[in-house]
């Protein structure tokens, strides 16, 4: 991917729209385009169709859980790929741990692949994901 902020670089990839989506209706944007940087775990549209529609109604209109949802998948600080591979863990802005884990079949954050690295942004950067990545205190069901 190309260099950009953060949002330009969700906007110009259609298999990411869905968490795009998300980061509007809870109000991160302004902070994802004027901060940074920032390490973003962005799941893939695909990530989401497994997640039942109606839960994903749910939390579109849950404003505080949504909100515990985006912050979890967003770390201060750009890591890349190769930073990564020689962390275990790294806190979230939501001030939880993620568990990082690597091996010779790629990087993993609690226990979801990374299935695209290192899209650089002018203020961080973004990793695709398979799944999303739950807050320890929230539950989704999938499909």
């Amino acid at each position: 991917m190309q260099w950009g902020e953060r949002i330009e670089t969700l906007e110009d990839s259609e298999d990411l729209s869905v968490f795009l989506d998300l980061i509007r209706i809870a109000g991160m944007e302004p902070m994802l385009r004027e901060r940074g940087p920032f390490t973003v775990f962005v799941p893939t549209n695909e990530a989401f169709s497994r997640v039942r529609k109606e839960r994903m109604d749910e939390i579109r209109h849950d404003a505080d859980k949504l909100l515990l949802i985006v912050s979890y998948h967003v770390v201060p600080g750009q890591l890349t790929s190769e930073d990564l591979r020689g962390i275990a863990a790294v806190r979230s802005s939501l001030g939880t741990d993620l568990v990082i884990r690597s091996s010779d079949r790629g990087i993993t954050v609690n226990s979801v692949p990374i299935v695209e690295a290192d899209a650089f942004c002018t203020n961080g950067i973004c990793h695709a994901i398979a799944s999303a990545l739950v807050p320890p205190a929230i539950e989704i069901a999938a499909a």
